[in-house]
């Protein structure tokens, strides 16, 4: 199922590379956060539960071992992702002027930790594996969560705050939604990246589609809806410019339009997906976070650590949203509190660049179903959830692998023909004539593919 695509210096066998695939998928469950959390932890809390924290251990010791297996590929692809070890590098450097520098320093290596195990993931796969990869990972989280429901529904099923939705193997709803709808656009891309098992990836998209209905989750359903419209579009864009420009027009139009439908009627707009204008009180918090954001506007507090302290400053925002608010709900706002201005400038710039390969690459291959679609789809959820720079983290650890892949992480090996320096710049691109639109680069936008380059997807 998931082949090296050149040798390693130091080459596992057949059957230790299957083990190292099923450490890979046992540490990525651990990531997740899914059924051991509600098991041994009645509620998340900001702190973090020690014998959670105390798992992971083993998961950065495989990290190291893994990277240094592998070691022109782990130093290949950590050059090449420089722009996405910046802000964790401020994040560790936060420790300086953190209000609480231990519980930054425990924080910050954890999110070093969880970026590099992404790191490696994406320069041990070519695209193809790591597609399929995830979406095994994502299709095993659906089934204990269907497990879980049937058969331990006093964590499976809501039955307080949101009474019958189900939660699965998460503390809440919106968590579970939020995966299930990544996994079902990872079964989708899978579908389109495997035709062999085309039947089986589209029985699994169904049923994880269904999942998200359960959880009642209006956030993740708009999210799927939104990656599966996005999936047409690149399909329709790829049959060629007589399709592409219209199409073009026409989402710009749309968009124009639905913006100005929620500048002019919030209310009705919003109640079409089930919420209100501030966003089930969202836009309280952000008014009141901004008045601590000002007090340290270019470094922040320090990584992961504002909402620790119930006398702190989040005891400020809390009195003022009349509730125990537990994070900004907000990505970059988040990102803003740990490692101020300079960090949001940071990260920022590498998802830009991110998004910018995505779109490069939407004429050239299979990978904008995924890599486009997925990057826009993170945007969208760092509007209202806190995803950015996330230690210990399944949603960062797919987005921090993604990107990596987008920058240049791939398998490489010692002596092989795939062995380049790192070159940064963009090439003179030459026509081509428009293929299937599915496969294979399409024309009049995308490069010649040198036949000595490895095959892009």
């Amino acid at each position: 199922m998931f082949n090296q695509t050149a040798p390693s210096v130091l080459t596992l066998p057949k059957f230790g590379r299957r083990v190292e695939v099923v450490l890979l998928l046992i540490a990525m469950f651990l990531f997740s956060g899914g059924l051991l959390g509600p098991l041994l932890v009645p509620e998340p809390t900001a702190e973090g539960s020690p014998l959670l924290r105390s798992l992971f251990y083993p998961v950065y010791a495989l990290t190291f071992l893994l990277m240094l297996l592998r070691p022109w590929s782990t130093a290949n692809a950590l050059g090449r992702c420089l722009l996405l070890l910046i802000p964790v590098g401020l994040a560790l450097a936060s420790i300086g002027w953190s209000i609480d520098p231990d519980a930054t320093l425990r924080k910050a290596v954890a999110l070093l930790m969880t970026t590099l195990f992404a790191i490696y993931v994406a320069s041990r796969f070519d695209w193809v594996e790591f597609i399929e990869l995830f979406a095994a990972l994502f299709l095993i989280l659906a089934l204990l969560s269907i497990f879980s429901a049937l058969f331990l529904p006093d964590i499976g099923i809501m039955s307080e705050v949101h009474p019958g939705a189900w939660s699965g193997i998460y503390w809440e709803k919106n968590q579970f939604g939020m995966n299930m709808a990544k996994g079902a656009h990872l079964a989708a891309c899978a579908m389109i990246f495997q035709p062999k098992r085309r039947w089986f990836w589209g029985a699994a998209f169904i049923l994880i589609f269904i999942l998200v209905l359960l959880s009642t989750s209006m956030t993740s359903l708009v999210a799927l809806l939104l990656a599966v419209i996005g999936m047409l579009g690149i399909y329709l864009i790829r049959l060629g410019p007589q399709v592409a420009f219209p199409l073009l027009y026409i989402s710009i139009v749309l968009g124009v339009g639905m913006f100005l439908a929620v500048e002019l009627y919030p209310e009705f707009m919003f109640s079409l997906i089930g919420r209100e204008p501030t966003l089930t009180g969202r836009t309280d918090i952000w008014v009141a976070l901004f008045d601590q954001i000002r007090h340290r506007p270019w470094l922040g507090h320090g990584y992961a650590v504002f909402w620790l302290d119930d006398t702190g400053p989040a005891y400020w925002v809390r009195q003022q949203a009349q509730w125990m608010v537990p994070t900004a709900h907000n990505g970059w706002l988040e990102t803003w509190l740990s490692i101020g201005l300079v960090g949001v400038i940071s990260f920022a710039l590498a998802y830009v660049t991110a998004l910018f390969l995505a779109v490069r690459g939407l004429l050239r291959g299979k990978i904008a179903y995924w890599a486009l679609v997925s990057t826009l789809v993170f945007l969208l959820f760092s509007m209202s959830e806190s995803n950015i720079l996330q230690q210990n983290n399944l949603g960062w650890v797919l987005f921090a692998a993604t990107a990596a892949k987008l920058f240049g992480a791939r398998p490489l090996a010692f002596g092989s023909k795939y062995r380049r320096p790192i070159k940064f710049g963009l090439k003179t691109l030459e026509p081509q004539q428009f293929p299937q639109p599915l496969s294979g680069s399409v024309g009049n936008f995308g490069p010649v593919r040198n036949p000595e380059q490895p095959k892009r997807y």
